[in-house]
Formats: C-alpha cells, structure tokens, sequence
C-alpha cells in the first residue's frame, strides 16, 4: 500500500502531460472541438488534476516537492510547443513590446495606424492576406488607418493592458510569439517554487503548492497561452507571503505591483487590510499612481485603453453577464444586485480574514467575484487557483469555477457553467456543516436531552460520574478535557485555577487513588474510561464534551488553567484551527533533558514533513470539537496527540503556536519518568507515524 500514492501520482503527471498536449493541439476548424471536445477534455484534465494532487498530498514531503516540480515542468513544456489554442492575445503582447521599444508610448496609437507603418513591415503580426484569419482582424483604409490584416484582435482600439504588464511585454516581446510563451511558463514554474518554498515558513504545507502546479488552467494559459495574468499572479504569491510574515508595506508594494499588471490581485485586497490598512493602502497607491504616472503625462486620459469598451462588449455595463444574477432578478435589478453582492462581501471579508492568513478572505473574495461576473475567459481564474493552493484541500470546491471557465468559453451558457460551479461549493460546505450538525447531534443522544437525571444514550463504555448540583447545560464557551491517572495530589490546584467560562471535564482512566472522587467534590464533570490509554481518555473526554471548543491539559499542574485562554482565543477568533501551548519551561527539572530533546526532534520530523512549523508538540491545545472529531483520531494510547497533529496538517487546518510557563509536574510521570513509560510512548509515537506517512 505504501507504493499506492507514488504510483497515482506518477501516472497521474504523465497523463495529464498527455492530455495538456492533446487540449492545445484541438482542431480549431472543427465545431464540435470549439465546444464539446473543450468540455470534455478539460472535464477529464481536471479530475486527473485533482486525483494527482491528492496522491502527491501523501507524499513525504520531500519526494512531493520534486514530484510536484517534475509534473509541472512536463506540462508546461507540453504546452508551449504549439501556437497559442485557445485565445490570440500575446501577438498584442508582442506588438505593444515592440511599440515601446520604438520609443512611442502603448496607449498612444491603435495598431492600424498609419504612424505606425513603419513598425507593422517585417514584425510578422500583419500578413498580406486574410488567410486562416478571423474577418474582425481585417480593417479597410480610413482617416489615420491603414488598410490591412492582422494576427491582432481589436486592431483599432487602444491596448487595455496596464502599464507593469506593459512593461512586461517590452522585456519579453525581443523573442516573439513563442518568447511570450516561453516567458509565462517559466514565470508559472517560478511560482511553483516560490510555493515549495515559501509556504512552510508560514505554516502551511509545501504539498499544497501542487493545487497550482499541476492545475490544466496553470498550463494551458501560460505555457501555451502565454497570459500576462501569470505576472499579477507571482506578484500576488510574493504579497501574500509577505503579508503573512507581517511586512505589510512590502506586501502593499508587491500588491500594488500586481494590480498595475492586471487588475484582478484587489480582490486580495479586504483580507489584507486587517494588519496596518493605511501603511498598506499608502504602499499599494504610490506604486500604482508611480507606474502610472508617466504614461499619463504623456497621453493624458489614453491610458485608460479599451477598458470601457470591454466592459460594454462583454455586457457588464448592461448586466447581462452577470449571468446567476440575471436569472433571477429583473434586468433592471441585476447591476444594483450585483454592486451589493460585491459590496457586501467585501465588507465581511474585511471585517472578518485572519491577517495572518489573508488567502482565506481573498478566496472568498475572488469566489463570490467571478460567480457574480461570470467572466467569459478561463484565464482569469488563474489567481483563484493560486489561493486555492494557499488554502489547501478544504477549499478545494472553488476550484469548480476554473473549469466554469472553459465551459463557458467553449460556448456553454454561463449560466450552466458558473451555475454549476456554485452548486459545487454551496454542496462541500453545506456538507460540511450538516456533518457538524450531525456531530452536535450525536453529542446530544449521548448527553441526554433532559440534562441531569436522564437515562443517557451513550456509549455503554462512557461512564459519566455528576455531582449532584451538577448542571450538564452549565454555560460555557470552552470544555477543558483533563485525562487523569492517579492525579489526586494535583487536582485541588488544577480544578481551582480553571478560568471564568471553562468546564472541567476529568477523565479518570483507572486511578486507584480516589482521583475521580476529590475531582467530583471539586465540581468537576467526570468521566469514568476503563480502557487504559492517554489517547483512550483524551477521546472519552472529547465524546463527553458539548462546547464548541475544546482543551486538553495535562491534569498534573505542570501547567497554570489559568493560561488557557492564551491558547484558546486565537480557535475563537477564527485565527486558527488548532493552537498548541508551547512549554516555556520556569526551572530546569520542569522538563527533563531527554524528554525536551525528543520533542524537539519530533517537532523537526513534523515541520519537514508537513510544513508546518512547530517547536513543541504540546500537551495543551484547544481546537473545535466537531472538526476533531471529523479527523477521525484513532489511536488510543500515547500517539494520540501526534496523531492529532498530523492529521490536522493533512487537512490544511491552520496551526499555531503560543508560549505558555511549564512548571514542575505533581509526583512522577508516567511518560518520561520511567523507562517502561518512554519506551510505551516512543512505540505509540512511531506506530502512528508510520500509519501517517506511508
């Protein structure tokens, strides 16, 4: 079984290489390739896609960065071998790199201008014939105009592109239509590494960099359609990283670099202006009016391009691209709609991202935008990928709106095709809380719906031991769950230290020194395991919890209770899915030498193989009860907090850590104080990654 994923993984890069050379080389001609073939081919691309990227998540993590790499090189070598299939517009590239490389401004002149005669002769953009030519690309002599044709779309209007995207094209325009090509490949396998690279220094795996490496719309738009998107993209990449490290300046300034190279990167913006959002605006505005600036004062109001005129082509000025809109409302409510929608969401985004994951709101925010505006082009959805490769596997279901994309390119009504894309999302996360829902639900049957005093349907394992005045519907925010063996020393100090807002939750596994009776006397909940195992104990504790957050703790006073909500806040502000305490030892004998130096090269083993980057694999953690539940932990022993942790990383949850003071325990441990004891839990510990990794 340990040779399954690698095998899925190879298989999977080498055809979606073969099927990226099959989707450039479609017969254009061909009526039934402009549509269904386009369909269908990228319907198969992308559930490949997705069946490799799933395959190389199992990876060990160094294996998955040059597999991951390998793949993406293959296709995007596969796709830069022939003429650009699906859109035409890097001869525009190529012509406007040549304009400025004249010395004449981009904005100034239409291609077909008789000024620009000069530059036409010998650029290969402007055959004599209108052979294998579309007719829109053919002009008749005018005031100012050349008769003629053109490789060129839109040969008598101004170029739209900004001016960092301008810039672009003079560097790369010297080697022609393939050298656009070339050029994008190259930039979309620098952000592959960029990924690979730097995705672990914040935290997140290095595996996720797969969701965009391999994805078809990654190499079909830049390896073959040479898309300047690609530059706002790495720009977009370079800006989340920064952000995420805390340079938010540095972040504006990328930020507004991509804006200026395609407008599409201020859909990151909302997210990012939690952190500093007046360094960031100021940042991001002095790039773009810097870039700008010179282009204005040498055409004036030229540079604004054909953008009005797109806009109007492409229906947006009436509301009828606003397609899942349109469906549903009348046409003259469809524009204010579609403003409110976009408002709205940016206002929530805003208000609620995590500043030190901006990728999230920024999905959402280029997710509800391209459902509302239903863009007709499939390489916009390019940057929507890159924050899917940010967010990892549990936003996966945005990605239905890249390959929307190509349906409605390839003629399928944008209704269908977006409309598609959104019951794909609203059916992932409507799952997934009808699975929480069910999770509550269940917590109920066990609990008993008639509080104290009930017959309670529960697992007949669980035994639940209640003070009398004990009130199982006791408000709380937080359930602290305290596996206990023989802890009866420690309890008074633990039990009292428990913050305003937190229920003890005592699981006594077998103590025979009356634990459970001074934690009941003490107000506790207690739960009676007789299955031995700290794992055993830790998952009764979770299955007797109702609160919508958990802790776990060490029930020997080795910590303060007091400095849980350090720990928990950060579940509770929405800023992480699992938050650990990291040991910040007060004397030297509070953690034994050999215990600290095993933790530190578990921490080490976990950080290269997930990404994710811990110090301490710490016994006081807090997390949602639901989503714990739902990683399905198995193991009942002393694997069980790695297990957690693994598993969380897995799914793309957001880790994190704070410092918190580890004081000597109460009496022995019965890990690291004896032989017997280390030696159980090294045994647990590498059973379970074993299982983890393979």
């Amino acid at each position: 079984m340990r040779f399954v994923r690698p095998a899925v993984a190879l298989a999977a890069a080498t055809l979606l290489t073969g099927g990226v050379y099959v989707a450039v080389r479609l017969d254009r001609a061909a009526e039934f390739a402009h549509g269904t073939s386009v369909t269908v081919t990228f319907g198969v691309l992308f559930a490949l896609y997705l069946l490799g990227a799933w395959s190389v998540s199992g990876l060990r993590e160094r294996w998955a960065r040059w597999v991951t790499l390998a793949g993406a090189t293959a296709m995007q070598v596969a796709a830069f071998t022939t003429a650009p299939r699906y859109s035409d517009d890097l001869y525009r590239y190529v012509w406007d790199g040549r304009v400025q490389a004249a010395g004449i401004d981009p904005y100034r002149y239409v291609p077909m201008a008789t000024r620009l005669a000069g530059l036409r002769a010998g650029s290969g953009l402007f055959p004599p014939t209108d052979r294998g030519l579309d007719p829109s690309h053919c002009v008749i002599a005018s005031p100012g105009i050349t008769a003629g044709c053109t490789r060129l779309n839109r040969p008598l209007v101004h170029t739209i592109y900004p001016p960092v995207a301008e810039a672009y094209y003079y560097l790369a325009h010297w080697w022609g239509p393939r050298g656009i090509q070339i050029s994008a490949a190259v930039l979309a396998l620098g952000i592959t590494v960029l990924l690979l690279v730097g995705l672990p220094r914040i935290g997140v795996d290095s595996r996720n960099a797969v969701l965009w490496a391999w994805c078809p719309t990654v190499a079909v738009e830049a390896g073959n359609g040479g898309h300047a998107d690609i530059l706002a993209v790495l720009f977009t990449a370079c800006a989340l990283l920064a952000l995420a490290s805390k340079r938010v300046a540095s972040g504006g300034i990328l930020l507004g670099l991509g804006i200026a190279a395609k407008v599409t990167p201020a859909l990151a913006v909302p997210a990012a202006l939690r952190r500093r959002p007046f360094v960031l605006l100021g940042s991001l505005s002095a790039v773009v009016v810097g870039v700008y600036l010179p282009h204005v004062l040498a055409v004036g109001s030229g540079v604004e391009g054909f953008l009005g005129g797109y806009l109007h082509e492409e229906g947006y000025q009436s509301g009828t691209r606003f397609a899942l809109l349109d469906a549903v409302l009348p046409t003259s409510l469809v524009k204010p709609a579609a403003v409110l929608v976009l408002a709205v969401t940016t206002i929530l985004v805003w208000r609620l991202s995590d500043p030190e994951r901006p990728w999230h709101g920024a999905l959402i925010m280029a997710g509800v935008g391209f459902l509302v505006t239903a863009p007709p082009l499939a390489w916009y959805a390019e940057l929507l990928v890159l924050f899917v490769a940010f967010a990892g596997w549990r936003s996966a279901a945005w990605l239905g709106i890249a390959y929307a994309g190509y349906m409605v390119q390839s003629g399928t009504a944008p209704l269908q095709g977006y409309g598609g894309a959104l019951v794909v999302v609203v059916a992932v996360y409507g799952g997934q809380l009808v699975i929480k829902g069910l999770g509550l639900r269940s917590a109920a049957r066990r609990l008993g719906a008639d509080g104290v005093g009930a017959d309670l349907d529960r697992d007949p394992d669980l035994d639940l031991d209640l003070d009398p005045d004990f009130d199982l519907d006791r408000p709380g925010l937080t359930d602290v769950i305290l596996p206990c063996l023989d802890e009866a020393g420690a309890l008074p100090y633990v039990l009292s230290r428990i913050p305003a807002g937190y229920r003890a939750i005592v699981v006594d596994n077998g103590s025979t020194d009356g634990s459970a009776e001074v934690a009941a006397s003490l107000g506790a909940l207690v739960v009676h395991e007789p299955r031995r195992g700290f794992g055993a104990a830790c998952h009764a504790g979770l299955l007797a919890a109702t609160a919508d957050i958990v802790c776990f703790l060490d029930c020997d006073g080795s910590f303060d209770p007091e400095d849980l909500p350090k720990v928990a806040d950060a579940v509770r502000r929405g800023q992480a899915d699992l938050a650990l305490g990291q040991r910040r030892p007060l004397t030297r004998g509070a953690w034994p030498p050999h215990a600290r130096l095993a933790n530190r090269l578990l921490a080490r083993r976990i950080r290269r193989e997930t990404g994710v980057r811990i110090r301490d694999l710490g016994p006081m953690r807090a997390a949602r009860r639901e989503d714990l539940l739902a990683l399905g932990i198995e193991d009942r022993r002393f694997g069980y907090p790695l297990e957690m942790v693994l598993k969380a990383a897995r799914g793309g949850w957001r880790i994190t850590e704070t410092d918190v003071p580890y004081a000597p325990r109460t009496g022995k441990s019965k890990v690291t104080g004896t032989v017997g004891g280390t030696v159980k839990a090294v045994r647990d510990m590498r059973r379970v990654w074993r299982a983890a990794t393979r």
